[in-house]
């Protein structure tokens, strides 16, 4: 026997329910009931609360305010006018009174070198390096060696005796074991440099009192050469050049 049937279940007068209706009913009921939370949700969304830590209450969420653009710029303030500088004091003049003789004054001539010094200049220009103007340019790591480079004549090329003395200087290796003594081992090779950096007429110009380390020394030289061509705008067909080199103990 279904439920409807069941005389148990059914009141006095009362018509036995229909399960198709009753669920089509709660069915709309829900359908509205949803409809209506969904559209509170939506436009009447609450604000949010949130704590930022050492406030002493929870802070409502700030909305966003539309502003409407201005129509035209604020005016710029015109810069202060700068303070005029002061003009120059004219340089005094003497005060010229009418009938008053003028004497110019002459001129200075400039002033003369002594005839004596251009000649000492001149001199030493021409001379060429002996042993006690070849100064040491170039040493080593530990400063025991160095070697010094000079031209006969007047020889305006610097990077040309620089680049030469880099040459021979590193392939210098000087002798070890040398025997002590108080002045240091010291010799000068002259030879002379061709146009196209040949080495020519070399010879020991100054001895060191050890041929041993004489021979170093020309070794050395020949391994350097030939040595780099002379300077285009150097006139002469060779240059002299004295060569020192220096073994400190």
């Amino acid at each position: 026997m279904e439920f409807r049937d069941r005389p148990s279940v059914l009141r006095r007068g009362a018509a036995p329910p229909d399960e198709r209706k009753t669920a089509l009913f709660l069915a709309g009921a829900c359908a509205i009931h949803v409809a209506i939370l969904g559209f509170f949700l939506i436009r009447a969304t609450p604000p949010m609360e949130f704590a930022i830590a050492g406030a002493p209450g929870p802070l409502t969420r700030a909305r966003l305010v539309r502003l409407t653009p201005l129509s035209a710029l604020p005016a710029v303030k015109p810069a202060a006018p700068e303070a005029p500088k002061a003009k120059p004091k004219p340089a005094l003049l003497k005060k010229y009174r009418p009938g008053e003789k003028i004497v110019p004054r002459p001129e200075r001539p400039p002033a003369k070198k002594p005839a004596k010094e251009d000649e000492n200049r001149e001199a030493q220009k021409n001379e060429p390096d002996s042993e006690g103007s070849l100064r040491p340019s170039w040493w080593s790591a530990d400063s025991s060696r160095a070697v010094a480079v000079g031209v006969d004549g007047d020889f305006k090329f610097a990077y040309y005796l620089a680049a030469i003395r880099s040459k021979i200087a590193s392939r210098w290796d000087p002798p070890a074991g040398m025997e002590l003594r108080p002045s240091p081992y010291r010799a000068v090779l002259y030879f002379r440099v061709q146009r196209d950096g040949r080495v020519m007429a070399v010879s020991v110009e100054n001895t060191s009192g050890s041929t041993f380390f004489d021979q170093t020394a020309m070794r050395a030289l020949q391994k350097a050469s030939p040595l780099p061509p002379l300077p285009e705008g150097y006139g002469d067909q060779y240059l002299g050049v004295h060569f020192a080199f220096e073994l400190m103990q």
